[in-house]
């Protein structure tokens, strides 16, 4: 466990020492793979899905804040849609602009969460979903990670929708077909009832002060993700891969302990309960510490000798030399 303490320790560093540089790969990262998941999604428009805008919609989001790129989120999925319905395209604005006022104004910071829904259905992983707005952000994060939910299966239904239509097994107006198909959908109903529980579960054992909380809380979130699908599978009558939902689950969880691991380390043998009071109050204070490990650093001193000694040595040698030669050649 030191080992892995003192890696940490030396990547947190690293971090640190190269910050500016990689924060900005992440974002070129993140904005590369979230623009070439929403070309893959709706992909109506040629331009949308060109390598060619993909690449510079990663080189954009490294100089724009975060509610820009999700400015920019939206605007390609409306420009998507409108290739497909206006009434549709219409309606998405109108639920857009009410989680606007009602939700996401309020709660700026968790436009993240929302554009990382897309991706991670994407990837096939969605339970890390729930675990992370359970770690970071509570319950406060849970419409986020709803709406992208919404914005994913919309992908979906309009897929759908358009082959039918395409292919003649389906007749009438896209929108009317999108809402028939959109009501009837239970894997959107039994994502949010998953995402719900999963949610409040994983942010009431984090914040009820348990030892070891934060790792019994992401355990705890996956085991119930994994039985809420099988459960809520079988009441819907969908068929549930069993085996890709426990790899599902065992990515999440993993991906879960290592950011957890990285982002704090709580020492709880160490923990202190203080009490002290003022003039209105009366305090319970539970103090536990956070681990660090210091690495020891060794100061290696290197000894050198000048080298014009050796060189007056061999002066002083020759000189003898000659001395004992001369008075050699005398005494002949």
């Amino acid at each position: 466990m030191e080992k892995l303490l003192i890696y940490r320790e030396r990547f947190l560093k690293f971090l640190t020492a190269r910050g500016r540089y990689i924060q900005s790969g992440m974002r070129f990262l993140g904005g590369t793979v979230l623009f070439y998941v929403l070309g893959e999604l709706f992909g109506y428009t040629e331009t949308f899905s060109q390598p060619f805008f993909i690449f510079m919609m990663g080189v954009i989001s490294v100089f724009i804040p975060i509610s820009a790129l999700s400015l920019i989120f939206y605007v390609v999925i409306f420009l998507e849609l409108l290739h497909v319905s206006l009434e549709v395209t219409l309606f998405f604005a109108l639920v857009v602009v009410l989680y606007f006022l009602v939700y996401q104004r309020v709660f700026p910071e968790t436009r993240i969460y929302l554009m990382m829904v897309p991706i991670f259905f994407y990837f096939q992983l969605p339970a890390c979903l729930p675990i992370f707005a359970g770690m970071f952000c509570g319950i406060a994060g849970l419409p986020a990670i709803l709406m992208g939910t919404v914005i994913y299966y919309l992908s979906n239904i309009l897929q759908q929708t358009m082959n039918q239509l395409a292919s003649g097994s389906a007749h009438g107006k896209v929108y009317s077909l999108i809402a028939a198909r959109a009501i009837d959908n239970k894997d959107l109903l039994l994502y949010f009832v998953v995402f719900c529980l999963v949610t409040a579960l994983v942010t009431a054992i984090r914040k009820c002060g348990a030892a070891h909380g934060w790792n019994i809380s992401i355990l705890a979130g996956g085991v119930v993700y994994l039985i809420c699908m099988f459960i809520g599978g079988y009441l819907v009558n969908n068929e549930i891969n069993i085996t890709s939902q426990i790899g599902t689950i065992i990515g999440s969880i993993a991906i879960a302990l290592i950011i957890q691991f990285l982002y704090n380390v709580i020492d709880y043998t160490r923990e202190e309960t203080f009490e002290f009071e003022d003039e209105e109050y009366y305090y319970y204070v539970r103090a536990i510490p956070k681990v660090t490990v210091e690495e020891e650093e060794f100061n290696v001193t290197q000894i050198t000798v000048p080298s014009h000694r050796f060189s007056l040595k061999r002066k002083e040698h020759k000189q003898e030399h000659k001395e004992q030669d001369k008075e050699k050649g005398e005494e002949i």
